[in-house]
């Protein structure tokens, strides 16, 4: 009872109780975010995100033939692909923000990194699976630090095979520590080594002496708790050889190796190793730490009869001691030292001190202790009344460390429940999401088909328009052609018929001029003229003339009329003979005008039709008629 009350490093996961495990962490295993890893922690099935992809190509190598439909399709690939994002993004998304602040607490301040990591819910949704691994092995570090059970805390296996395959040896050795952790609470000593083994080959990979030396010291906690003294007084050497770099964390191998002395039965090994463990600590002068030495020096020198010398050391411990609420602690050892020394006054004085502030523990461990020394102290003074009071504050307080054990449980189950509850109900809001965005991607494809169906038959139409279209571009051409022709055709008749009226004029001019002198001449003119024209006489030569234009072009004379109101006889009469074909003197023959009139004529003709001086009337005429 007297040496487990100040000697604050009991044998079973002292790098878990107190200062210890923070020192021989002492802010060196910060994991970094490392890179990022598409890959779904829990290996789901996420083929639906492909399904815009399938969509874009389904569609895009259907209308891959039109540009704008093209990007038709890419812009509704590119609207479900976000629409997805957007509904099955990142359900915390502060996820990795809580998992940095975390690393950066477990060190200083392990319960405050606890409280962050209980509040990312969804890690293996919120986080890449890297970092979803790496809060893993935070999970059970600061559950480990923080007193809690890891014993269920499985997963970090998961973390310790990945790290391993990626050849990160740092990360490795950590996951497979606190995978031996894991075993070690199970109490499943042989894989718990086995993996603290492991851990260690990965460490010496990486040359970090700190992290080598924490896994060797915990190697040595591992076999003190078996009661194999000697191999965890071995390790804990190799520990203190790995920190000779660390005064610090030195100075704590040193007290775990006086401890092992101490159960050797080497108490002379025993002193020397706190004392060299005292000496490292004062000379970085950590006070808490020699507080620790100093009374872990007392408790040797009251196992081996030299209570003056205990004496000293706990009140060395005393002086060094900055941590107020440790004062009972030191009046309930230092009571009990005095009294074994007979030192009534003393051992009195303390006893007071003690009921004084005893009230005011929080460790209901300790008080349990205290209430069983002032129990045995009462009965031994013969006032049994007290002693069986403190004795029944010794039961209720053992009955609130199992009740405190037991909440622990339940608090367990109830994140363990909360946790189940809140996952549940994320799958199922990420499933009705999901079921949505397979209705919406349901009807763009069918939407997308009848779209397509109804664009191809358009396209089809429109392919049939043009060859429609260029059928009758073909007909017109062809029907052009042919009517040219035949306008050719009709002016080679016409201009047939106007040279044979011509060359009959010819002649009757030459058979005029000779029947001047022969009344036989002018006989046979007249009744050439007869038979060609059916008139008597040449003067009647513009009526069968005009005759066979309309013949010839039917219709035009009329338009000539109709476009060319202001045209006189004469002038119609001139423009249809220039439109046959005649010439100015010939003109001038049948009309019965002097060559310069019929020119004069011609030039009012192209004024008032529009024509330059030089115009064409002919082939303006031409143009009317088509």
């Amino acid at each position: 009872m007297f040496s487990r009350f100040f000697i604050s490093l009991p044998f079973r996961s002292t790098a878990r109780h107190g200062k210890k495990k923070d020192i021989c962490h002492a802010g060196t295993y910060k994991l970094s975010s490392g890179n990022v890893h598409a890959h779904h922690p829990d290996g789901k099935d996420q083929s639906l995100i492909f399904l815009p992809a399938l969509l874009y190509l389904h569609y895009g190598n259907k209308l891959s033939n039109g540009k704008s439909m093209k990007s038709v399709c890419y812009t509704l690939f590119m609207a479900l692909w976000l629409s997805f994002f957007v509904e099955c993004s990142n359900p915390q998304p502060e996820a990795s923000m809580l998992l940095a602040d975390a690393e950066r607490l477990i060190e200083s301040n392990p319960d405050s990194a606890m409280q962050l990591i209980d509040s990312i819910f969804y890690p293996e949704e919120s986080l890449f699976f890297e970092d979803y691994v790496r809060y893993l092995v935070l999970r059970v570090q600061a559950r480990y630090k923080t007193h809690r059970p890891v014993a269920e805390d499985t997963l970090i296996f998961r973390a310790r095979d990945y790290f391993s395959d990626r050849k990160e040896p740092r990360l490795a050795a950590l996951a497979w520590f606190y995978s031996g952790c894991v075993y070690r609470e199970r109490k499943e000593y042989e894989n718990a080594v086995q993996l603290y083994k492991e851990a260690r080959k990965h460490a010496r990979q990486t040359n970090n002496s700190d992290l080598q030396g924490l896994i060797q010291y915990n190697l040595g906690d591992l076999f003190a708790e078996q009661g194999i003294y000697r191999v965890a007084l071995k390790n804990y050497k190799e520990a203190a050889q790995l920190y000779d770099a660390e005064p610090h964390k030195q100075a704590q191998c040193f007290s775990a190796i006086g401890q092992m002395y101490a159960l050797l039965d080497q108490p002379d090994s025993a002193l020397l190793s706190f004392h060299k463990g005292l000496d490292l600590a004062g000379n970085d002068e950590d006070l808490q730490l020699q507080s620790l030495l100093a009374q872990n020096l007392g408790v040797m020198y009251k196992e081996t009869k030299q209570f003056d010398k205990a004496g000293t050391y706990l009140h060395q411990s005393f002086r060094f001691n900055t941590d107020s609420t440790k004062l009972p602690r030191y009046y309930l050892n230092l009571a009990e030292l005095y009294t074994v020394m007979g030192r009534s006054d003393s051992a009195v004085w303390h006893t007071e001190q003690l009921k004084r502030l005893l009230s005011a523990a929080e460790d209901d461990y300790f008080k349990a202790s205290a209430y069983s020394y002032l129990a045995r102290r009462e009965k031994e003074q013969a006032n049994y009344e007290a002693a069986f009071v403190y004795q029944d504050e010794r039961m209720n307080t053992l009955h609130r460390i199992m009740e405190e054990r037991e909440r622990q449980l339940v608090y367990e189950a109830h994140l363990k429940y909360d946790y189940g509850q809140m996952q549940k109900q994320y799958y199922q809001d990420l499933s009705i999401r999901q079921l949505w965005i397979i209705a919406l991607l349901a009807v763009g494809i069918v939407g997308g088909e009848l779209f397509t169906w109804y664009w191809v038959r358009q396209k089809n139409k429109q392919a049939e328009i043009r060859r429609n279209l260029d059928t009758l571009k073909e007909m017109k051409r062809d029907l052009e052609s042919t009517v040219y022709q035949k306008q050719l055709d009709l002016r080679k008749d016409l201009l047939l018929g106007f040279d044979i009226i011509r060359k009959v004029m010819e002649l009757n001019q030459e058979m005029t001029r000779s029947g001047k002198s022969t009344s036989g001449g002018a006989l046979w003119g007249e009744r050439f003229n007869k038979i060609v024209y059916g008139e008597e006489s040449i003067e009647e030569a513009w009526d069968a003339l005009f005759r066979v234009f309309n013949t010839m072009r039917p219709g035009l004379a009329g338009k000539i009329r109709e476009k060319y109101p202001d045209l006189t006889e004469t002038e119609f009469r001139v423009c249809i003979l220039t439109y046959a074909g005649f010439r100015v003197k010939e003109i001038s023959l049948v009309l019965h005008q002097s060559v310069h009139t019929v020119q004069t004529r011609r030039t009012d003709i192209r004024r008032k039709v529009g024509l330059g001086p030089s115009g064409d009337i002919a082939g303006h005429i031409d143009q009317l008629s088509r």
